[in-house]
Order: C-alpha cells, then structure tokens, then sequence
C-alpha cells in the first residue's frame, strides 16, 4: 500500500557518535505490479531507493559516505560546480544537494494515482517532481517543473526528466556482470534496428584508480541522443536494459521531438544509473534563463519494469502508450489507407489517374485515399511548397473534382502537407519577415532548399492553421499526412535563451497547434511522418493517430524494419507500406504480410496487378478488418528477439487473450523455426493468409516448424489458445 514510513538506519558518523540512531523516512507505493520506494535522508535529500517488480525483496541501503547522495532531479545551474571527478557525466552536480524535502501528495488522478514531491533550495528555486501512476500497468510517467520563487534569475543547464541510481541491483551478482542493454539504432530507411551489448561490452563496469581496484565505478558513461528536430534520426528516443539474474526488464522513452539524451553510468557506489533528459548544454547548447517568478519543466519520459525479458517488457510499454496518447476514433477502428506515393505515383499526380487509383482503392476496400506531393506545383515542387493551393495543370476540372470523387466511392480524401516550412522558391516566403523562421547569425537557415517556419510566433500559427481549416473546409478533407523533411540543426538565436531551446519551444507550440486543431475537428486523423521515421517519438504520437515508419522502397528490406517497428510506436500506430510493385503472387503476398499485423498503408502499382493479384490484395484487406480488433488490443511479440539486417528468417506476432497472430516471413531461407512460449495451450495452428493451404508446418508445445513454397517468401499464421 502507498504512503509514508519511519525507518530506524544505523549510521556511522564519527567515533564518538558511533552505534547513533538516526530517522530517515520511506515513501512506499506497491501496485500495478511495481514497488516503488523513495528515501527522505536525513539532511533532506530525497532519493529514488528501488524501483523495481512486485515481490522483490527490499533493497539494502549500500554503505558509503554521507555526502554521496542520489537526488531525485539531477539538476546543473550555473555558477554551481560538481561534487566530484565526472567526466561527461550528468549525475554530480552539487546543485541536486540543495533541494531538501518539503512534502509530498499522493492523490487519485482519472488514470491512476500521481504523486508529487516538493523540494527546494534555500536560495528560492524549487523542485516538484511528478510520477503518474497508471492503473494496472508496470510504468510511470515521470517530469520535473523547476521554479524561481528567488530575487535573482538562474541559468539552467541540465534538468533530468528521470534518474535512477539502482538499475539491475536485484540479486546477488553485481550489475556490470548480467546487464544488457539495448540501443534502439534508427536512420532513414533503416528504422527500429536494435543491438544488444553487456554492461561489460559499453565499458560500464569500473577503472583503476590510484592502484585500488573500483569495479563498478568510472567516469565513463554510455549514452546516445537526438540533436536536432529530428528526434529519431540516429536513434529511437527509447531504451530497453535487461537484469538476466533477476529476470527483470527495465525500458523507457522520453516523449520529445526535439533534442534529448539517454545516459548509463556507475554511481559513486556500485550501482549503474540511467538519465533521461532533454536538452543539455554540454551536449546541445542549451540554457535557460530562469527568471524570479518563471517556471521551467522538463519533457516527460516513460519508464518502466516488468517480470521477464523483451516480450514482456514491449506488451507494459505498448499498454503505457496506449493510456498516455489522445483518445480518437482512428486508433480504434483503425482505418485502412492508401496512399497514391510510395511505389505508385512518387509525388506526380494528376487528375486521370488519380481517379483510376482511387477505383483500385475502393475496389480492394481501402476506406481513407491520401492524395501524396506533388498536387500544389505543375512542374519541379520542393523548393516552391508553402502556399498550399492546388495546381490547376494537374487538375483541369479542379481538385475538388477529385476530392468529390473519392467521396462518391465511399473513401475519406486525405492530402500530403509539409505544414512547418516553406520552399526557398516560394513566393510568399520571399515576402514574410524573418521572425517567420528559424534564423542564425542574421539568416535564415536552410535546409533541403526549404526554410523552417517558427511556430513560437503566433502569426505562423495563425497561417497554419488558416491553411488546415481551409483544406478541410474547401475540399472537405479528412486526413493528412504531415509531413518533415527537414532538419533545423541546433536552432534559431531569435527571442530565445539558446539555440537549443528555440528548438524545445517550437515543439511544444506545435503540440499545442495540434491539440486546438484536433478541438475544432475532432474527427480528423493526422498521420506523422518525418521522411518517414525520422521523427517517430511520443511527443508527437501521444497526439497523432499513426505514424509513418519508413520511406524504404524495398518490400524485402522493409519486411527488417516491420517486424521490429512495433518497439517504437503502438502496434496499430505503425504505418507500414504494402506496395507490390510486381504482378507476382509471392510478391503481393509478402508485402501485404509486411503491414497485416500493423496498420497497411496501400499503394503500389496496382494498375499493372492482374485480377488474381488485385483479389488477393482484397483477401489481405478484408481479412486486416476481421482481426484488427485484436491488433488495436493485443501486444506485440518477438518470438525470435529483434531482428538484424543479417537475419534469415523474421518472425513478429500479436497476442491477445486467447490467440496469436504470427506473421513468417523468409527473406532468406524457406525453412522457419519459432518457439512457441505464449504461458497457454495450444489449440490450434493454420495459416489464415493466404486463405489457400500452400505451405507446410508442423508444431509441438514448443516449436513451431514451417517450410515455405520458396525464398522471399511469407505467410501469416492464427494460433488459438485454450
């Protein structure tokens, strides 16, 4: 049960005040499978002590120095030092040792309980740090909200989101010798690629220091980050870490699409410690001036541990997701789209032939059409985007004629924008001031022949807005697929601290932009997409209905990044492209087995797919809306662990409470074995698409064996449960 404990500690201080008692007190909440323990010290410094799975023995206080503490909020201001030799490291600040406890709450929010700790400083700044609690899942969400309630400004140069000194402190075996720590690779047409390395492997496990041997203690870290507004150009703003003695699983986001920073390192103690954060000066140039009065708070992370290894871990993260996004009626119904880009049209449409796409569309039973680039220019188009209004050589009888036309088949019309920039071309940037955009040393920064509009200023609100309403109120638009094809590096110096927090505060107008978008239509759906996956993170998909995973034009290599992307984004929020682009039977199948267990985006040449290929797309359409349901409510699974590029067989399924969908494919082998572990009986195994039985496969309770008809091959499987 959650509330407040006195606990007795045995101290030593100096000789004479040896064997003395001295209070310290407990905030312990048990539930959701989690106990979560935080430690009041006695000079006042609060300490995240445990937190760990339900059932787990408490943990020892480890010995060492009274002054080494852990605080809560790790916090760098300027003008403070550190405590210590730290190299890189974020986690000695002497700053984090002037917030003494004050009090805390812990109340019944609508998701679950929220308890809130109040420290501060005895110069006026003060710390509230917040863990929100959800009702039967593993995870928290966690933030800290800094304020100046001083007579002079501060400068902030690292707030954490979330420390914790105690990963893998469970057991016996000491964490540098059983940690396993997963990097969450990510590039552009490359995504959700992990890799798994040992504590020992990242040169987490000590040094020698003075010829006295320290395990466990460096000044070494493992970290990785975002750097621009690309939050997933290089790496997932996620982690996962795995205690293989005491068969935990620890695994986080942090929930930001600008810059952020994922960092492992030892405590002073023998404990391994992870930091989430936003920006940071020292890796970004961030600062922030926190005036008297001001108030500064951090992005907020999730994070979480569960009984067991990666499957176990995804299916509390995957539930934590679903509870944080906005509640909206696509991700429950989860629409089926196609889209006239990837493999089909590549940004070229006109008139004609869109009408004749959207015949195939509807023919096959795709329920929303997403019109792609290309339909506000005649000619060459990137550099001139930014007046979004139709070209009128593309469309002779006008857009809306096209728009109507999806409509009378039934289908919602959806457009491509890239709503945040403006080509260096396009007329109407050539006459906007220059607090329009991002802007260092006097210029405007360009990138890709575009220049990224600011959406701190309100009149590009403004503008954006009026182009949104007007699509949707012109065209009678349902959908768009907003796009980002661009980075804007460190930031803009105008009306900001630094750079880099130009760039924190861009994304936070831009979530609320969309919050008061989604307010006035609450039944539009808005597809992320930053050329592809390169902005796959929570802040945006805690707002947005589905995200677009990757701009991979090769089925096959596409199938490495479908049967991994579930880790990065909710099973049925992953838009994954089916578009055959030959008139082949196994090719049609194994694209369509790409997207089945996710949410399909439809495109392709389909004008060149016979009747048989056409009606076999149709059979995988029409069978995704029978078991959509279970996919918007069952957890993914990794039979076979992640996959890597270097894979022969690929395996990724859905659970559910009484059966599995497995999608097998074979990209480099037509033999296939997969563990069946699902803590039920089997009942029964067949293969559901294609609906002809034109494979062979064998099972027992442990393994699953099938020989497929050929390589590049696959099939999608239905598992009943007793």
């Amino acid at each position: 049960m959650p509330g407040i404990m006195i606990n007795k500690i045995k101290k030593k201080r100096k000789e004479k005040e040896r064997n003395t008692i001295m209070e310290t007190k407990e905030i312990r909440i048990e539930e959701n499978g989690l106990k979560v323990i935080f430690e009041i010290r006695e000079n006042g410094i609060v300490e995240l002590k445990q937190f760990t799975t339900a059932g787990k023995p408490d943990r020892n206080r480890e010995p060492r120095d009274e002054q080494a503490s852990y605080s809560i909020t790790e916090i760098q201001l300027t003008g403070k030092g550190s405590r210590n030799m730290h190299g890189y490291k974020h986690s000695l600040s002497s700053a984090s040792e002037e917030f003494h406890y004050v009090n805390h709450t812990l109340e019944k929010a609508e998701k679950g309980q929220q308890l809130i700790i109040h420290t501060k400083s005895d110069y006026g700044v003060e710390l509230s740090y917040y863990m929100q609690f959800f009702d039967g899942i593993s995870a928290v969400q966690v933030w800290t909200e800094v304020k100046n309630n001083g007579t002079e400004a501060v400068g902030l140069e690292y707030v954490s989101s979330f420390v914790y000194h105690g990963l893998c402190a469970n057991g016996k075996l000491p964490y540098y010798d059983k940690t396993q720590i997963y990097t969450p690779y990510n590039s552009w047409c490359c995504e959700a690629q992990w890799k798994k390395d040992s504590a020992k492997q990242l040169n987490l496990n000590g040094m020698m220091v003075d010829g006295f041997n320290t395990p466990g203690f460096g000044l070494n870290r493992y970290c990785y980050g975002g750097r621009g507004s690309w939050s997933s150009c290089e790496y997932l703003p996620m982690g996962i870490c795995e205690d293989t003695e005491a068969k935990e699983t620890y695994f986080f986001q942090i929930e930001h699409s600008g810059q952020w920073l994922v960092e492992y390192g030892s405590s002073m103690g023998k404990n391994l410690y992870l930091a989430l954060s936003g920006p940071t000066e020292m890796e970004n140039g961030w600062w922030k001036n926190l005036k008297p009065g001001d108030t500064f708070e951090t992005v907020p992370v999730g994070f979480g541990v569960a009984d067991g290894s990666l499957n176990e871990a995804m299916a509390e993260l995957t539930k934590y997701r679903r509870a944080i996004r906005r509640e909206n009626d696509d991700d429950k119904k989860l629409n089926i789209v196609f889209n006239d880009y990837m493999n089909c049209l590549m940004g070229d449409p006109i008139e004609s032939t869109e009408k004749e796409i959207i015949d195939k569309a509807a023919e096959m039973g795709c329920e929303y059409y997403c019109m792609d680039a290309g339909w506000y220019d005649k000619g060459y188009w990137w550099d001139r985007v930014g007046e979004w209004k139709e070209s009128p050589e593309r469309f002779p009888n006008g857009m809306k004629s096209v728009c109507d036309y999806a409509k009378s088949k039934g289908l919602v019309m959806g457009l491509w924008l890239e709503i945040e920039v403006m080509g260096v071309e396009c007329e109407l940037a050539k006459k906007l001031p220059d607090n329009w955009f991002i802007c260092r040393h006097g210029k405007r920064h360009i990138d890709n022949k575009r220049y990224l509009l600011d959406f701190r200023n309100p009149e590009v609100r403004k503008y954006c807005r009026e182009v949104v309403d007007r699509l949707i109120e012109d065209y009678g638009v349902g959908y768009f697929k907003v796009d980002y094809n661009v980075t804007m590096g460190y930031g803009s110096e105008l009306n900001s601290d630094s750079c880099s927090d130009a760039i924190r505060e861009h994304y936070l107008c831009l979530y609320q932009w969309y919050k008061e978008i989604f307010k006035a239509h609450p039944d539009l759906v808005i597809e992320n997409c930053g050329s592809g996956g390169q902005r796959m993170d929570y802040g945006m998909m805690k707002l947005l209905s589905l995200q677009s995973t990757s701009d991979q034009t090769d089925y096959i290599y596409n199938s490495y990044i479908g049967v991994n992307v579930a880790s990065a984004v909710t099973p049925e929020q992953a838009g994954m492209w089916v578009y055959p682009y030959e008139d082949d039977r196994e090719h049609v199948i194994y694209n369509m087995v790409n997207g089945l267990l996710l949410r399909p985006y439809i495109s392709g040449m389909v004008w060149k797919m016979s009747e048989e290929n056409l009606k076999l797309m149709a059979e995988g359409i029409a069978l995704y809306k029978q078991i959509r349901d279970g996919i918007k409510d069952g957890v993914p699974i990794f039979p076979l662990g992640f996959a890597d590029l270097e894979s022969k067989q690929l395996v990724y399924g859905i659970k559910t409470e009484d059966r599995v969908y497995l999608a097998v494919l074979a990209p480099k082998t037509a033999n296939v074995k997969i563990p069946l572990d699902f803590g039920k009986e089997i009942e029964k195994v067949s293969v559901i698409y294609p609906d002809t039985v034109d494979c062979k496969f064998c099972y027992d309770e442990n393994e699953l064996c099938v020989e497929l008809p050929q390589e590049k091959c696959a099939r999608l499987f239905e598992i009943d449960l007793k």
